[in-house]
């Protein structure tokens, strides 16, 4: 109509104006109608980015990286940190994923994602499918270097444990040497376990005498092998050939290397000397594993010696002893100097924590020798400079 007065008729219509220029959106319902009732179908497809590619790529290198330093461990070269440590790192971590559902007709596409969260893996399934593998060496008057890393010593004399687990047990016996100033060193090792078929196998240094399996001599040659009749592949080699453990003792030209192949992976290097003996562990973690090689969570700071006697107790008691017979114990005249060097809260701290922890242990916690030795570990066992300070005072 072009009179005056008459109104205008305007017709509508949607027009597409392109992405994010309208105020405008179209959205579709879809009906669930039955099977080959209708004229779409849902497709789900994973959506695979850059992100996910490089994600995959991290844990291949990563994994190369692991078996790498696996090698490196078994070639000799030493490491705090297990081999396949950065493996189980991933495994550990929190992964995700995501899904794409694209829904397509003749006109429109319409897209959703949702994000699943994959859990980290536990630890306890970790060492079934992929058991960690480290070293723990000792030395000396006796040092640790534990499988995390962590360095505990033991300065007073008696048995204490090395590995404690399920199925593997591993103890030693420190003794007093004037080498070390009257301080305890590593005099023997005891093996044993349900992983050897309950067999018990004892090295020790020089001046004790005859390598045993089971209180009867072997290896009575040198040098010489032993192979057990009822344990698959557990084998001992006696031999003058070996990686030390301890750098200066390399002026020793006259080595007495023991070498063990066991179960489970455990690998056992002692080396004799005349009156003491150094010692190297490498194995899987243990369910359970504790001792003076560590509790192997790749944590040093709780591989400290008073860490371990609070889980483990002082001494190993006397139901679980390997040995035949337990070591005379004695403090000597640099040990009572060392002991009176002890801070007063932290000789109180040790006289009620061995009281305790020497519980098991046949008269040890009313004997004041017994009693003193586990002081000397609560007081210095984080000190790995103790001999050097007897020598300050003069011993």
């Amino acid at each position: 109509c072009v009179s005056a007065g008459c109104a205008t008729a305007t017709q509508v219509a949607m027009t597409y104006v392109g992405a994010g220029h309208g105020e405008y959106a179209v959205t579709t319902t879809y009906r669930l109608v039955g099977h080959q009732s209708g004229d779409l179908r849902m497709i789900w497809r994973m959506k695979v980015g850059w992100e996910r590619i490089l994600g995959a790529l991290c844990c291949l290198l990563l994994l190369v990286v692991g078996i790498l330093a696996f090698l490196m461990l078994n070639s000799g070269t030493s490491t705090t940190t297990p081999p396949d440590a950065p493996l189980r790192a991933v495994l550990r971590s929190n992964l995700a994923t995501t899904m794409t559902t694209t829904m397509t007709t003749a006109t429109t596409t319409t897209t959703t994602e949702e994000t699943w969260a994959v859990p980290p893996m536990p630890n306890r399934i970790l060492d079934i499918i992929l058991p960690a593998v480290g070293e723990c060496t000792f030395w000396g008057d006796p040092h640790f270097k534990t499988f995390d890393g962590g360095r505990p010593s033991f300065y007073g004399e008696g048995e204490l444990y090395i590995v404690k687990s399920d199925r593997v047990a591993i103890q030693s016996r420190y003794k007093s040497t004037l080498f070390t100033k009257g301080l305890a060193a590593t005099n023997k090792i005891a093996v044993g376990g349900n992983f050897i078929n309950g067999h018990v196998i004892e090295v020790g240094c020089l001046e004790d005498g005859d390598i045993t399996v089971d209180g009867r001599a072997v290896l009575a040659g040198f040098p010489a092998t032993y192979t057990f009749p009822d344990v698959e592949g557990a084998r001992i080699d006696y031999t003058s050939e070996g990686r030390l453990v301890d750098q200066a003792t390399g002026v020793f030209s006259d080595r007495h290397i023991v070498h063990m192949d066991l179960p489970l992976g455990v690998r056992l290097t002692v080396l004799r000397w005349v009156n003491y003996v150094d010692f190297r562990l490498r194995m899987p973690r243990q369910r359970g594993q504790d001792g003076g090689c560590g509790n192997f969570n790749g944590d040093p700071a709780d591989d400290t010696t008073e860490a371990i006697f609070e889980r483990d107790g002082a001494r190993v008691q006397d139901v679980d002893l390997l040995f035949r017979r337990r070591t005379d114990v004695s403090v000597g005249e640099g040990q009572k100097k060392l002991l009176a060097t002890c801070p007063e809260a932290q000789m109180e701290k040790a006289k009620r924590e061995c009281v305790q922890e020497l519980s098991g242990t046949r008269g040890a916690s009313m004997d004041i020798v017994q009693l003193q030795s586990c002081y000397l570990d609560i007081c210095f066992g984080a000190n790995e400079k103790a001999p050097e300070m007897l020598v300050a005072m003069g011993m």
